[in-house]
């Protein structure tokens, strides 16, 4: 009975429910409720969703033109997609999302996509005053609301994507950036945009340690192409490597950065940058590979005057890595190195001008002071070496009474090895055009980043036009030069912060121009000075030292060598002679004096060898003149004139007595007759007897016996004679004048070779002098300039 029922039961099943008929009605139905929701509800839903989502979480308006599905081909399609932000500025649209979804996912358990495609996508990103960004701030509210929600699984789904394809994207940048004021209002935005963005991904997968082949390209809107070839992986961390290429890159885009910084301009320059980078963990970013900047070209921002730029800079080898805090080069090349100083009125410099006057930080806040008291590890530079091809450094000053400006041109040469981790000093060798003529040499060794510790530079200046640097003897001495040409040595050596400098300043054909106003000009007579140096092929051969602390904040290097020059002129031209006497090997003679008797002008042996040696160093000077003014003293010369004048007397007297002798003696007995008669003539008060019983004595005190001291009657009566005479200033005079003639003629004394030309020999005045120490006057010889 059972059994029966069963029976009956399957047969109605089969002919009322499992019919063919009604199979294909309930299969048509199903295919008939699919369509219709896979190609209308769907996209209804998808779009209704996201609009309110949107809208509820994000406070934000998306609008969305269309959305296709496809529930047979599974796939998915999104036309002109925008979400807005709270201020109706575009955040993210494209103009069209293409989703394969693969059949595989209802067996694999994971979302498998074939294919993601979509077209001119624009992602819309700015910065606020603030440090504040679109994005940030939407993922702060979005945060919030999830926050308040249950809080669900964190792990990501199972996901694998074939691939993935963008074309025609947009990235846009907008940057509102300070002006370098306290004031938060006074911004300026800076735009920056990717565009025609090409993005390919292929097997993607949110497996841990999955990598995926990524290509991108894309141009940026001011100028330059980018592209990378690489590798993506986003489990278990982000990391991305890869080929990266760069090309045209214009550094423009980057100017108001910069100027955060620096009031700069840069009026052209484009980077190009070809290698490998990576980007991971443990390694924040590393490059490497190659790079170069052409046609750089910065300017003063506040008066749009050249600052610096080149042709080409390459460096074939460029290692970064922020892990290590590393960067490398190997050699950099430098083509048509161009560069401008300036040194303004109030002495600063153009470069010293370019920093912008940021605002000062909160000092209020702990957290700014804990992180500026630890200072970061500094960065290890090593650079192979910079070689310089073609330069040109122009340098101008304006702080002078005659504005200055100089060139060096076809500057080459190459520095070596720069390390900042290495305590070897790193080699210069450099060499340039000054002017038309003139040369430029620098060698020596420097450490880039410690040069107070050890350093040794070598300068050499050759042939230089000296008129072209009359600005710098204005301020000096307050004079222009006229011609000449100039070599300069200059060698510096630093050490532990001592600056130790031999310098040597060569000058020919030196000839001095015009006198002009300067305020701090060192008051020197250049005249006298020039023609005590130059030797007589017209040369001037200086050594000037320096020394001094360059750890001092007052040191300043200008200033030593001014002093240094200054010092060494003056002790030329406080001691001429002495610098003269070095020339001929007379140190210890005192060239400026010609000594002479009393009453006498003829030359002692020991003077006219004192004088031949002034005469060897006046040749070697000759463009100094020698001024002689003879000396006299009447207490000195005085007594000399009268004796001789006394003498002269008697002479006649004798002569008159037919004794003609040429040098009589006023004490001798032969002559005691004359000289009494002088005598008598002379002091007619004085009774000659009784001057005779002054020097008659008795022989002895037991004797009556008287005697005579005739030798002593007669030297009183010499003495009384030549008292009488008198000494007047024109004879004086006339012994001063002789003196001079005398060291005149032996100077120039024309029955010798050496003799000095008489016209570098002048006589002047004679010159008292109102005492004299020891046996001698002297005749201090004058010099000046001829």
């Amino acid at each position: 009975m059972q059994n029966n029922s069963l029976r009956r039961f399957g047969g109605y099943l089969r002919t009322r429910w499992a019919s063919p008929r009604r199979i294909r009605f309930w299969l048509l139905v199903i295919v008939v409720l699919y369509t219709l929701l896979g190609f209308f509800v769907v996209p209804w839903v998808v779009h209704e969703m996201a609009v309110n989502t949107a809208r509820e979480n994000l406070g934000r308006e998306l609008r969305i033109e269309s959305v296709h599905a496809n529930p047979y081909t599974l796939t998915l399609q999104i036309d002109e997609l925008a979400l807005e932000d709270t201020d109706n500025q575009l955040l993210i649209g494209w103009d069209r999302l293409f989703v394969n979804l693969s059949w595989g996912s209802l067996v694999n358990g994971a979302w498998t996509l074939q294919a993601i495609h979509l077209d001119n996508p624009i992602i819309q990103e700015e910065r606020f005053a603030s440090g504040e960004t679109r994005f940030t701030r939407l993922a702060s509210e979005l945060s919030d609301k999830k926050a308040s929600e249950k809080e669900g699984s964190a792990s990501l789904p199972a996901l694998t994507l074939d691939e993935l394809r963008v074309k025609g994207g947009v990235l846009r940048f907008a940057d509102n950036l300070q002006n370098g004021t306290a004031n938060a209002n006074n911004t300026r935005q800076v735009s920056l945009a990717l565009q025609d963005l090409s993005l390919a991904v292929e097997n993607f997968s949110l497996e841990k340690g999955s990598r995926s082949p990524l290509h991108l390209d894309g141009r940026l809107e001011g100028g330059g192409l980018i592209t990378f070839d690489g590798e993506l992986q986003l489990l278990p961390t982000p990391a991305l490597k890869g080929s990266v290429e760069i090309d045209g890159l214009a550094l423009a885009q980057g100017e108001p950065y910069l100027r955060q910084f620096v009031n700069v301009h840069i009026d052209s320059g484009t980077l190009s940058l070809s290698g490998d980078i990576l980007t991971q963990a443990r390694q924040p970013f590393a490059f490497e590979g190659s790079a170069g900047v052409k046609s750089l070209n910065i300017t003063d921002a506040s008066n749009d005057e050249p600052l610096i730029g080149w042709k080409s800079l390459q460096a074939e080898k460029l290692h970064l890595r922020l892990a290590e805090k590393q960067l490398e080069t190997g050699a950099i090349i430098i083509d048509s190195l161009s560069g401008r100083v300036v040194v303004h009125k109030d002495r600063t410099t153009n470069f010293s001008q370019l920093m912008v006057n940021r605002p000062a930080e909160n000092d209020s806040d702990n957290s700014n002071k804990d992180t500026a008291d630890k200072k970061p590890a500094p960065f290890e530079i090593t650079l192979e070496g910079i070689e310089l091809i073609d330069g040109a450094l122009r340098f101008a000053d304006h702080s002078l009474p005659l504005p200055f400006s100089k060139s060096i041109h076809r500057l080459s040469g190459q520095i070596s090895t720069l390390s900042s981790t290495s305590a070897q000093s790193a080699e210069v060798k450099l060499e340039g055009q000054v002017g038309e003529y003139g040369l430029a040499q620098v060698e020596g060794a420097l450490h880039a980043w410690h040069p107070t510790r050890k350093t040794n530079l070598r300068l050499r200046f050759r042939n230089l036009q000296i008129p072209e640097y009359s600005p710098y003897t204005v301020r000096f001495a307050g004079r222009k030069i006229a011609e000449g040409t100039m070599d300069l040595d200059l060698d510096y050596t630093v050490k532990s912060k001592q600056l130790d400098g031999q310098n040597n300043l060569v000058l020919h054909d030196l000839k001095l121009g015009e006198k002009m106003a300067a305020s701090n000009a060192m008051d020197l007579p250049l005249d006298l000075a020039i023609a005590l140096l130059e030797n007589n092929a017209g040369v001037i051969d200086l050594d000037l030292p320096v020394s001094g602390s360059v750890g001092d904040p007052e040191f300043d290097i200008a200033q030593v060598v001014r002093q240094a020059l200054g010092d060494a002129i003056k002790s030329v031209v406080q001691a001429p002679f002495q610098f003269l006497a070095s020339l001929v090997g007379a140190e210890s003679e005192e060239l400026g004096q010609v000594e002479f008797p009393r009453g006498r002008s003829d030359l002692l042996p020991p003077e006219r060898a004192r004088i031949a040696k002034l005469r060897e160093a006046l040749n070697q000077r000759p463009a100094l003149a020698i001024e002689l003014s003879g000396p006299f003293s009447s207490t000195y010369d005085g007594p000399a004139v009268q004796r001789k004048k006394a003498i002269e007397a008697l002479r006649q007297r004798l002569a008159e007595m037919d004794r003609g002798v040429a040098e009589p003696s006023l004490t001798a007995e032969d002559n005691q007759r004359a000289v009494e008669t002088m005598f008598s003539a002379a002091y007619p008060e004085v009774d000659l007897e009784s001057v005779r019983e002054r020097f008659t004595k008795t022989q002895s005190d037991s004797s009556d016996t008287t005697g005579f001291d005739g030798l002593a009657y007669r030297n009183h009566l010499a003495e009384k004679v030549i008292a009488a005479q008198s000494a007047t200033d024109v004879e004086l005079k006339a012994i001063a004048n002789a003196r001079a003639s005398a060291v005149r003629e032996a100077l120039v004394n024309p029955e010798e070779e050496s003799g000095v030309d008489a016209q570098r020999v002048r006589l002047l005045e004679p010159k008292e002098v109102d005492s004299v120490e020891g046996e001698r006057i002297a005749l201090e010889v004058g010099i000046s300039a001829e």
